[in-house]
């Protein structure tokens, strides 16, 4: 069951708090009868919702994996019309209303889980929530094992302190004419999230961060994602985000 206002702003009618107004004014009927009552409980796929005579339905839940690449800013509307993650939605013809759950500044890249299950996204971003992510942070020097150690503790980072769920090495990349910086990876999970939170860390210890490389959000990774490309999440990835 589902409150018939939060059923009105799932079918993006309008908000909740329009949808409240809607219902009050005599606009929305429930299988055919009009419903004023707010708090009513709808049956989706079953009771029949009509906002001023037309049936409105839940839209088909959407649910993919994305590599954004390094250079991209995570917005769907850029007034200053940088390179961004909806013209890579555009690009590759994903429906309207899809949306990251979370952001990765334009130096970063790596994995967004993308949907249009409102609820799946509160549950990614909200910041209580402590959903792990896990990046690859390649540094300019050999991380010292007490730095380490205050990365687990936690750093002050301006106004919040910040603290990794679990830092190790990964060794140092090798140059290559992609990745011509040569440098130290380490791998860092992190739970609540703060904007630009693991290079305002790094900063914090004298460390430099070349390259950072976002490789899972919760149970979803980017095993073999391209940066670019955009797939449908399998069923088991879909039934793990969800908690099935």
């Amino acid at each position: 069951m589902m409150r018939l206002n939060r059923y009105i702003a799932r079918c993006g009618v309008a908000s909740r708090r329009d949808s409240d107004s809607l219902i009050t004014a005599g606009r929305v009927a429930v299988n055919g009868i009009v419903c004023q009552k707010l708090g009513t409980t709808v049956a989706p796929g079953i009771d029949v919702v009509t906002v001023d005579g037309e049936m409105i339905e839940l839209p088909r839940l959407l649910y993919y994996k994305c590599y954004k690449p390094r250079g991209m800013v995570t917005t769907l509307d850029d007034p200053q019309k940088r390179s961004s993650l909806a013209d890579l939605l555009k690009e590759r013809g994903i429906p309207k209303g899809v949306a990251p759950a979370g952001r990765l500044d334009a130096d970063s890249e790596g994995l967004l889980v993308l949907t249009n299950d409102g609820d799946l996204l509160q549950r990614l971003t909200h910041p209580g929530g402590e959903v792990e992510k896990v990046y690859r942070v390649l540094i300019d020097r050999w991380p010292m094992e007490s730095d380490l150690e205050r990365l687990r503790a936690g750093v002050r980072c301006g106004d919040f302190t910040a603290r990794a769920l679990r830092v190790t090495r990964m060794g140092p990349q090798p140059q290559d004419n992609e990745h011509p910086q040569t440098g130290y990876w380490v791998e860092m999970a992190m739970g609540e999230g703060h904007k630009r939170e693991i290079r305002e860390m790094m900063g914090a210890i004298k460390y430099r961060v070349l390259r950072l490389v976002r490789t899972a959000h919760g149970p979803i990774r980017t095993d073999t994602l391209k940066p670019g490309e955009i797939v449908e999440l399998e069923d088991w990835e879909i039934r793990s985000l969800l908690g099935d």
